[in-house]
């Protein structure tokens, strides 16, 4: 065997190993830039990049707030750091992708938004009528939305952690990223609006995902305000996503796995994708808490005792107006918004608890206004001038209405949250719920994916307005659920959603429960390997 020069690219060292021979030559250094010869990519045209519309760069400024990276790095339940994103996730897993249809001139422009290092990437093109058929927009004139963002469910990603459970994540994660999209687009002059009640074959087949085990779960029409000028949208940006864009680079997603396939499979009976729902469509706007089903009356007025003998109390900034969360105050929380490790053994002050809670009165467009909503039970155990145990909240008054039991033991609380000792010293739980079974017996899988959606979304809401009081604050996406039912007074018919624990914060806490692989949901280590 004879050694050719070394870059002809035929080498022995070549015939050995021709990728890492491969690389060499692609990674040498040259004085001047010239061809790559046979190592180029071929059948890519590699054409100069559009110019791109300024409502174009807008909806990128919204993702990157919305949904994009932020300083710090985290562990994820793989062990291994990655750059802390805006929204939280269970485990840091992420288990969604978000695409984004930009409107051109005759076609919407399709692109896949990679959060790592806030690249899109063009990977198509769709008919504006098909879209608009989708969605059922009104026909013209009304304004088409600029652009389309869509959180599309990747259930793999959770599942191989957190088993069958690992599929209703998805729509928590998905909604949390949703959500801050929609509050960033408030504040950079868009008016969006979040669909949940839509075709998701429909909307897998025009998106290209048919056949990907992928579940478009909420889609996002952000359409330019009449007030709003284009030039100025987006006026804050998070300078640690700062937009890529790819043309015309060939990007493939990746294929599903056997694994993920039968993940997938798995799922088919309780997946609103794999059985379409016929529930109308109501548009409008609307709360993310349900208000309280019982008469006032029969739980008390404020000042008033109620059936616990307690009265009622009325909360501070129930007049807290939306100009104090517009696009700089916005960005600073959206930035700087970080999951509690741990919490302070001191208590709560009323006025920042009561400005945490009124975020929950703010209301979003959406097409199921008439949709569920889960109610909110909190868990008081710290809080100056509230006595300690359970309580309703209801948004409508801004009201919390006294249940019953006294805060919880220090070991029923840890007991309660799957023995994480990030709650040992919370202030208090936020409990979100919903009588689950009836639910799902008359509304079926479009009660699931709504519930959570909206349940996540208020999660959001609390998140951002705790960074805003400098509260801590933590989701909880394990938990069981008859202890936490026990302990803030729940029936039998309901059901625990979400827990939030939140406090004052340890910022020399460790959150060691994200360096193992975790167990919280009943899992062995066979399932987590």
């Amino acid at each position: 065997m004879s050694t050719v020069e070394t870059r002809s690219g035929t080498d022995l060292n070549e015939r050995l190993d021709p990728l890492l021979a491969r690389f060499w030559d692609e990674t040498r250094l040259r004085a001047e830039p010239q061809a790559a010869g046979d190592t180029a990519v071929t059948g890519i045209v590699q054409a100069a990049p559009p110019e791109i519309p300024s409502s174009w760069i807008a909806v990128s400024k919204v993702l990157g707030l919305g949904y994009g990276e932020r300083a710090g790095a985290v562990i994820t339940k793989g062990r291994t750091l990655m750059r802390a994103r805006t929204t939280p996730s269970a485990g840091a897993l992420y288990p969604f992708e978000l695409l984004v249809a930009f409107r051109g001139a005759t076609t919407y422009e399709l692109y896949d938004y990679e959060v790592a290092g806030c690249c899109l990437r063009q990977i198509g093109a769709i008919e504006q009528g098909v879209l608009a058929g989708l969605l059922a927009l009104p026909e013209a004139p009304a304004p088409q939305p600029d652009a389309v963002v869509a959180l599309v469910g990747r259930p793999w990603t959770s599942m191989r952690k957190y088993g069958r459970r690992g599929y209703l994540y998805t729509h928590l994660d998905g909604a949390h990223a949703a959500t801050n999209i929609t509050m960033a687009a408030e504040g950079a002059g868009f008016r969006p609006v979040t669909y949940l009640r839509f075709d998701r074959d429909t909307a897998a087949e025009v998106l290209g995902l048919t056949g990907l085990c992928r579940e478009p779960q909420a889609l996002i029409t952000l359409t330019a305000t009449p007030t709003a000028a284009p030039a100025e949208f987006s006026a804050v940006a998070n300078p640690f996503a700062v937009p890529i864009w790819r043309h015309g680079d060939g990007t493939r997603r990746e294929e599903p796995g056997s694994a993920e396939q039968e993940a997938w499979r798995s799922v088919r009976s309780i997946s609103t994708f794999h059985r379409q729902d016929d529930t109308p469509r109501r548009y409008g706007s609307s709360r993310t808490v349900a208000a309280i089903p019982q008469a006032p009356d029969a739980l008390g007025e404020p000042g008033t005792p109620g059936e616990s003998g307690t009265a009622a109390i009325r909360l501070t900034g129930a007049d807290r107006i939306r100009s104090d969360g517009h696009r700089a105050v916005f960005a600073h929380l959206a930035l700087t918004r970080a999951s509690a490790k741990g919490f302070l053994p001191t208590s709560l002050g009323e006025e920042a608890f009561g400005h945490v809670l009124a975020e929950l009165r703010q209301e979003t467009g959406t097409d199921s206004a008439d949709g569920l909503r889960a109610g909110l039970r909190v868990l008081v155990r710290s809080v100056e001038g509230i006595a300690p145990g359970s309580y309703a909240y209801t948004p409508d008054r801004h009201v919390l209405y006294p249940l019953h039991g006294d805060g919880g033991t220090e070991e029923a609380v840890v007991a309660s949250c799957m023995n994480q000792d990030v709650v040992r010293s919370a202030a208090l739980l936020f409990v979100l719920h919903a009588p689950m079974g009836p639910l799902l017996g008359t509304r079926g899988r479009q009660a699931l994916a709504e519930l959570h959606h909206h349940a996540a979304s208020a999660a959001q809401r609390l998140c951002l307005a705790a960074a805003g009081q400098s509260v801590g604050i933590t989701c909880l996406g394990g938990f069981d659920t008859d202890l936490v039912s026990q302990l803030v007074g729940l029936d039998g018919h309901e059901e625990v959603i979400y827990v939030l624990a939140c406090g004052q914060p340890d910022e020399t806490a460790v959150k060691w429960d994200r360096a193992p692989i975790a167990y919280s949901h009943g899992l062995g280590p066979a399932l987590h390997s």
